[in-house]
């Protein structure tokens, strides 16, 4: 049995537990997962429809030779002169009428309401639950290919701190990482985010045309996409001599990290991880500077399941991978945040991301 089988099959079962009849599988994450493959989605009604009896791909007619070249999946195309509707009725024929409908919770509104048009089911509802019980626990091969995008961001991350001096812009820092992530063969630059001075105290800063000066704290948070899967690594560089304030609070952040990464292992809950983090922050009276959670799940999304955060008592397991990222942020002086990709295993923990935590500090 091929691995997207197997795990459409693990999904059939999920499903029946959860008595849905049909679930409809249209966003690009979930299409790579179940199939391995992710045709150009754009408006078009697009659907991978799984019953307990048949699974069936229904897309747009520019799409067939493409997806057949692909997976080997019964497909039903639609040309744009038809619409999908009876494409979706031939369907219908198999996989059975369902009574309860999933879909993945980030599908186009207008694909849930054809398929309530044509399949009227009694409800409707967002797999995300079934779906992400799958996917939160990694193969051995998902696993190797999220540590390839580690390496990757750990390239990355070189180029970015090279490129930090004074009199650049923060936009022409991430331009840098950009360019480096596509050159080294990324598929997508999902995000480059420089935030330098009181930029810093913002955690989802847009990269600005603030000038990079002498006595800057810089935040480098980026990611990319390879083979499919993402990845996430944050880094700091400071321009000029810091401060002890702030090597002090810097070092309070890098303890909350590997007091956090100390208590990765099978078993323990995913709030016990962000427990440590808060708990070494509080320690240095910082605890109150710390505005998120510790971390979030990666796979074929920057942010899946499990989300590492008080009130999720969801158990670690072997395979799980996330990040862990405790910050300090300081509004109108700097931001501090440490970043990295882990995955639980059988001993324990495995931390994918390689760059040193030691501040990057460059002087003129």
């Amino acid at each position: 049995m091929n691995v997207f089988l197997e795990r459409t099959e693990n999904l059939k079962a999920q499903m029946a537990k959860a008595g849905l009849d049909w679930i409809a599988v249209t966003t690009a994450p979930n299409l790579r997962y179940f199939s391995g493959f992710v045709p150009h989605l754009d408006e078009r009604f697009n659907a991978l429809l799984i019953s307990q009896s048949a699974v069936v791909w229904v897309a747009p007619e520019l799409n067939r030779e493409q997806i057949e070249a692909h997976v080997q999946i019964p497909l039903i195309a639609w040309r744009d002169d038809e619409g999908p509707q009876g494409a979706i009725r031939q369907a219908l024929q198999k996989l059975g009428r369902p009574r309860a409908l999933g879909i993945d919770g980030a599908a186009r509104a207008d694909v849930l309401l054809r398929l309530q048009e044509v399949a009227q089911p009694q409800t409707s509802q967002a797999a995300d639950d079934i779906i992400a019980a799958l996917r939160q626990v990694k193969s051995a091969d998902e696993i190797e290919k999220l540590a390839l995008a580690a390496a990757q961001a750990d390239r990355a991350m070189q180029a970015a701190i090279e490129a930090c001096r004074p009199g650049v812009t923060e936009r022409e820092v991430a331009w840098v990482i950009e360019a480096f992530f596509r050159q080294d063969g990324a598929e997508q630059v999902d995000f480059t985010l420089v935030a330098s001075g009181p930029n810093g105290a913002f955690p989802h800063h847009h990269s600005s045309d603030r000038v990079l000066q002498e006595g800057d704290a810089i935040i480098i948070d980026i990611g990319a996409t390879l083979h499919g899967y993402k990845s996430d690594i944050t880094r700091m560089v400071y321009l000029g001599e810091p401060n002890a304030e702030f090597l002090r609070t810097y070092e309070a952040v890098n303890q909350a990290n590997l007091a956090a990464r100390s208590q990765v292992k099978a078993g323990m809950s995913a709030q016990a991880i962000d427990r440590a983090a808060r708990h070494t922050l509080k320690e240095h009276g910082l605890a109150e500077f710390f505005i998120h959670r510790t971390g979030h799940g990666i796979g074929l999304d920057i942010h899946e399941p499990p989300y590492i955060m008080e009130g999720n008592e969801v158990l670690l397991q072997s395979g799980m991978t996330f990040s862990i990222e405790p910050g300090v942020y300081r509004v109108g002086q700097f931001g501090i945040r440490i970043e990295d990709i882990v995955a639980v295993t059988d001993q324990g923990v495995r931390v994918l991301s390689q760059t040193a935590h030691d501040l990057v500090v460059k002087s003129s």
